[in-house]
């Protein structure tokens, strides 16, 4: 199965989710459909990330969560991409943590938080192009 479909089938449960007022896991698909995107996104450019670790001193492995959206900003940056349009990408921060919350902590994603990761996802999906 391609990445692409792979973001599509994740984002088709999220928003099944949000029907099923299963919120946790649909901020939790939400934020995977969007880190597959990215991932896709960067492989497809030929993105070096261990090259992009060694040069911002990270110690993370490659494809991590908390590298990504560094990475890709760096690579849409490098592509002469709008910065306003970069900017948006701050959502995925936001998204992540929706998804540490509703993986890891004793709190709940609300039906308006999964609403938010949706909006996010588009946004992702659209701008990381």
């Amino acid at each position: 199965m391609s990445f692409k479909d792979k973001v599509a089938e994740n984002k088709r449960v999220a928003e099944m989710c949000l029907k099923a007022k299963a919120y946790n896991a649909g901020a939790s698909r939400a934020y995977y459909s969007a880190f597959l995107h990215i991932k896709s996104f960067l492989r497809g450019n030929g993105f070096d990330y261990e090259t992009f670790l060694l040069q911002n001193n990270l110690d993370d492995k490659v494809y991590s969560h908390g590298t990504i959206q560094h990475a890709v900003v760096a690579c849409l940056f490098g592509k002469g991409k709008n910065p306003m349009d970069i900017y948006k990408l701050n959502c995925i921060d936001s998204m992540y943590k929706k998804r540490r919350r509703a993986d890891y902590e004793n709190d709940v994603i609300i039906e308006a938080e999964l609403i938010d990761s949706l909006k996010e996802l588009d946004t992702v999906l659209t701008t990381v192009v």
